[in-house]
């Protein structure tokens, strides 16, 4: 059984997002005290990726989301720095995988995984929590996840929100990305040694 977190005075807040490829599908969660310490490092992070020689359109698209399909592929740098000011974050990662068994993984199947996995990481809380995850724009399933953690007292609030307009779960998009390419063995830029004090499986 994992051991329960430490608690904090307040009401916490949990970003969750998934990832997968061939082998893995996972979803991560990335609990911090406040949303506003989340604000407070996105805002750092983009002021020191500001004297980046980018071109004009590239920075306009890359500072109105920082996907990890972008990051991973072509600005190293910047998932870093991204990185590193998650690693200065006083939070947990919170990870559960689901190994694939063969290449039939529906989209049915797909969403059942998803609220096991995401059952795991909210059922390792022990503080009071608000849990925010990354919109899918499917009521139906969206609602679902809700209702998953119907009777968990824990969390006080949660709700779907779009990444765009939301640095948590920008955050934890690439904290995703990052566990995916170190359990296939193909983290060759070594990002998770940013993250891996503060990661936990569940």
């Amino acid at each position: 059984m994992f051991p329960k977190l430490l608690c904090y005075d307040s009401s916490m807040v949990l970003y969750i997002d998934e990832t997968e490829n061939e082998e893995f599908f996972i979803v991560a969660g990335l609990l911090v005290d406040s949303e506003a310490s989340i604000n407070l490092a996105y805002k750092r992070f983009k002021k020191r990726i500001q004297g980046f020689k980018l071109g004009k359109k590239v920075k306009s698209d890359l500072f109105t989301e920082f996907k990890a399909t972008l990051l991973d592929k072509k600005y190293q740098r910047i998932k870093v720095r991204m990185l590193e000011e998650i690693r200065d974050l006083d939070g947990v990662i919170l990870f559960s995988c689901h190994e694939k068994k063969g290449p039939k993984f529906n989209q049915i199947l797909k969403e059942s995984v998803y609220i096991t996995l995401f059952s795991s990481i909210v059922s390792a809380l022990a503080q009071e929590t608000i849990v925010i995850f990354d919109s899918f724009g499917k009521a139906d399933f969206e609602n679902r996840i809700m209702r998953s953690v119907d009777a968990n007292p824990i969390v006080t609030n949660i709700f779907p929100k779009e990444s765009q307009s939301e640095p948590g779960l920008q955050f934890i998009d690439n904290i995703c990305s990052v566990i995916r390419l170190h359990l296939s063995g193909e983290d060759s830029f070594n990002y998770f040694s940013f993250i891996e004090k503060m990661a936990k499986a569940v």
